[in-house]
């Protein structure tokens, strides 16, 4: 079986961005449906925060409602640009979304770790009946134990991605058996491509939204009893800049760790047939 650069690999979206430029930018806008999804769920959330105020039920289900579809949404934009990414920036809808969107879905399962560990925390405090910085030191404990289990899991399941668009079929455990040699090779590109892409896409979202109050432009939502008129003030230029910009950074923050993902994968799995059946389910 093969092996990989550490540094080819973290640098492997970057690399893309140099050998195709314009192809690259124009999948990780793509971002922006993802983005502008997410603001339109935003204005609803707010229109029936506002009307069911005095009614936590229907207050908690909107926001619920709402979040859900706009996490759904980006999930599905991301398995349309991690497939793209595999072949070569082609997009299209297909299996192979579909697919990868299933996929995605296991990030619930990443979620429902750190909430259990953030339970056990919780119950050990209550046992033990702590208080003060001793509640808060547990507490703390258990959140960054969740957090490095989840992302310990996430970086072995990191190549089923490039594996299922190659084979037409999922690949959970084709991936977790692929990085076994060389899992801590796999984590830490998985962290560092992280890190680079929550610097893209947080920390430059975070900068662009400081700069369009500074420059004197509102961006901000509107609330109207009508929840067409609130809808309206997303078409607004400043708005629609906004959403195309954010969803930039956003599509080059997702499109990072699949190339990455996907060098891995092509070097690993790219050797003589005989080196391949470690991958085979």
């Amino acid at each position: 079986m093969g092996d990989f650069a550490f540094g080819r690999a973290v640098l492997a979206g970057f690399d893309l961005l140099r050998r195709r430029p314009l192809a690259t930018l124009g999948l990780a806008a793509v971002g922006a449906v993802a983005t502008f999804a997410g603001r339109v769920t935003a204005v609803i959330s707010s229109h029936y925060t506002v009307a069911a105020f005095t009614q936590s039920e229907s207050l908690l289900a909107a926001s619920t409602a709402t979040t859900l579809i706009a996490v759904l949404v980006f999930l599905l934009v991301m398995a349309v640009m991690a497939a793209a990414v595999v072949r070569g920036g082609r997009i299209r809808v297909g299996g192979d979304e579909v697919r990868l969107f299933l996929l995605s879905l296991v990030v619930f399962l990443a979620l429902a770790i750190v909430l259990l560990a953030v339970g056990v925390g919780g119950a050990v405090t209550a046992v033990g009946g702590l208080r003060g910085t001793s509640e808060d030191i547990v507490m703390f404990t258990a959140l960054a134990l969740g957090v490095i289990v989840a992302i310990v899991l996430a970086s072995r399941l990191s190549l089923a991605g490039p594996l299922t668009v190659q084979d037409g079929r999922l690949r959970f455990m084709a991936s977790w058996r692929l990085t076994r040699s060389r899992r801590w090779k796999v984590l830490g590109v998985f962290l560092v491509t992280l890190l680079i892409a929550g610097l893209i896409g947080g920390l430059g979202s975070f900068l662009l939204a400081t700069a369009i109050p500074a420059l004197g432009l509102d961006n901000a939502l509107t609330y109207d009893p009508s929840l067409a008129v609130a809808l309206t003030g997303l078409v607004r230029p400043v708005v629609l800049g906004h959403l195309l910009s954010q969803g930039l950074l956003v599509g080059l923050a997702v499109l990072i760790p699949f190339a990455s993902a996907t060098y891995i994968c092509r070097s690993l799995v790219g050797d003589p047939v005989a080196d391949q059946v470690a991958v085979f389910d």
